[in-house]
């Protein structure tokens, strides 16, 4: 019988042996799959990182081989270790509608200019960076560092194995090193501190020779007082200056340069202020540059129905430097726009004359917009001229009138813009 126990006993421990022995090897060396989990919040193309963590889950799958948003995992030396593509956020296109004409069709489009986007990725041990890129116009959209993700996991998991992993290689890379390392390092610090020296001091003296191009304003105006204040509050707003005190003197300056906006007196000799701008308007070259009219005196019901689609603004004396300031930001800042929506818009197959014509009505709208806001105002300067309230009337009602057209032709022209963008995958301006 005893014979029998010790054959049973051997034969129980040879099984725990042959099969106990991996079971609690796989069972110790099990490790639940992981993702990172980073959420994007975006308005008007920008995006911005709101959150990023490490949890306990399956990843899904991140073969996808088209769309127009391209992202890239790398480690801590930059090599890749996964690329992915995405579709831009907000985007979802669904059944086909009858277009406005009545005659085509074009796809159902829905669109959000600003909300949240996840992203769940795999877990690496080694990766250490998420960037995502616009394939078409290889612009980077956002890069951020995973390593808070991990500190805040590791943290509550230390015994994981990507934590454990992670935590040996940092370890390994802050192992210090020897001494002919080191000098050899001071060596070429040295040789690149230099070297950099070197630079700064030449790239110091080509600065003092070429000086950075900055937007230019002329000025132009019969007063002493004006060509002296206003030139010195624009300096401090970073801009160039150029001054010109009769319109004779605009034009000469304007033959040989051409500034980025005008500020033109009306009240001048001989040629006044809407004569040079008659001139300014009529050159090819110069008629694009955008004016602002100073002066002390109210806008007539004449001259607002003669000269308001030549001007971009009308600022009456005296003036706060910050509304004078606010009026060339926003004129310069509108040019800026459609400027670089422009470059984007080729991109989508957007007609450039179309373009073009919403650029110049949204102008005009603005312009015409201000001048009724002025008309608006009573003024006794005009009342004691005899100038008909009746007239200032009319002009405010023909204003209104081609304002209200100009915004239909706008509506349906960015109507046509956001189409052709969405189309391609793009997202619209924001006029």
């Amino acid at each position: 019988m005893k014979n029998n126990n010790l054959v049973h006993c051997c034969v129980l421990l040879m099984v725990i042996t042959c099969f106990g022995m991996p079971l609690a090897a796989a069972l110790a060396q099990t490790d639940y799959e992981k993702n990172l989990q980073i959420r994007l919040g975006y308005q008007d193309g920008e995006y911005t990182v709101t959150s990023q963590e490490i949890a306990f889950g399956k990843s899904p799958n991140l073969a996808i081989l088209s769309g127009p948003v391209k992202g890239i995992i790398t480690d801590n030396k930059g090599s890749e270790l996964t690329v992915f593509y995405l579709p831009y956020p907000g985007i979802a296109t669904g059944d086909l509608v009858i277009s406005p004409s009545g005659t085509d069709f074009a796809p159902y489009t829905e669109h959000r200019a600003s909300g949240e986007l996840s992203i769940i990725l795999p877990v690496s041990h080694d990766m250490q960076t998420l960037s995502l890129y616009d394939t078409r116009t290889g612009m980077l959209l956002v890069s951020l560092d995973v390593q808070p993700a991990f500190k805040t996991f590791c943290l509550d998991y230390p015994h994981d194995p990507d934590c454990t992993t992670r935590e040996a290689a940092r370890t390994t890379t802050r192992a210090a090193p020897d001494t002919q390392k080191i000098l050899v390092l001071v060596f070429f610090v040295s040789i690149i501190a230099a070297g950099l020296i070197f630079y700064l001091t030449t790239r110091r003296k080509e600065k003092k020779e070429l000086p950075a191009a900055r937007q230019t304003v002329l000025i132009v105006d019969d007063s002493p007082d004006i060509l002296d204040i206003v030139p010195y509050a624009l300096t401090k707003e970073g801009y160039t200056c150029i001054t010109a005190s009769s319109g004779e003197e605009c034009l000469t300056i304007l033959a040989a340069q051409k500034p980025d906006v005008i500020l033109l007196d009306v009240v001048m000799g001989p040629l006044d202020g809407w004569s040079t701008l008659r001139q300014i308007k009529k050159n090819p070259d110069t008629k694009t540059i955008p004016v602002l009219m100073l002066t002390a005196n109210h806008l007539s019901a004449q001259e607002a129905r003669q000269y308001h689609i030549c001007i971009e603004d009308y600022i009456r004396k005296p003036f706060h430097e910050e509304d004078l300031s606010a009026a060339i930001k926003q004129i310069l800042a509108r040019k800026k726009v459609f400027r670089e929506s422009l470059a984007m818009a080729r991109v989508a197959g957007v007609d450039r004359e179309k373009f073009c014509q919403l650029a110049a009505l949204s102008t005009r709208v603005a312009a015409d917009k201000k001048i009724i806001s002025i008309l608006e105002k009573p003024d006794e300067e005009l009342l004691m001229a005899g100038t008909p309230d009746r007239e200032i009337r009319e002009v405010i009602s023909e204003l209104l009138q081609n304002t209200q057209s100009k915004e239909l032709q706008m509506e349906e022209l960015k109507r046509e813009i956001r189409l052709a963008f969405t189309r391609k995958g793009f997202i619209p301006p924001s006029w």
